[in-house]
């Protein structure tokens, strides 16, 4: 054999060996950035959790309000009804 037969085949399997370095390289590459795109994914859905939850608490305490509103509406109308009725029955001047 001389030294033709030993280089092609030798100059052929660095070649192959580099390709396949550079195709794991590319894949490690591909799988960090992949990583990174899902914590940042991630941390995006923890934030819209953390948003939907503060909603919902703040819906939940503006119903409460409400109500409340709606009592001391119904209240204060019950206290002007026996006002009127306190004033006519006595026959005073409650302007």
């Amino acid at each position: 054999m001389n030294t033709k037969d030993w280089i092609i085949p030798g100059v052929t399997i660095v070649f192959a060996a580099g390709i396949s370095v550079a195709s794991l390289e590319s894949a490690a590459q591909d799988t960090e950035d992949l990583s990174k795109r899902v914590v940042v994914l991630e941390s995006k859905s923890g934030k819209q959790e953390v948003v939907d939850l503060k909603i919902e608490g703040v819906e939940t305490r503006l119903d409460k309000m409400e109500d409340l509103m709606a009592k001391m509406v119904e209240i204060q109308q019950k206290q002007a009804i026996n006002q009127a009725k306190i004033c006519t029955a006595t026959h005073a001047n409650c302007d």
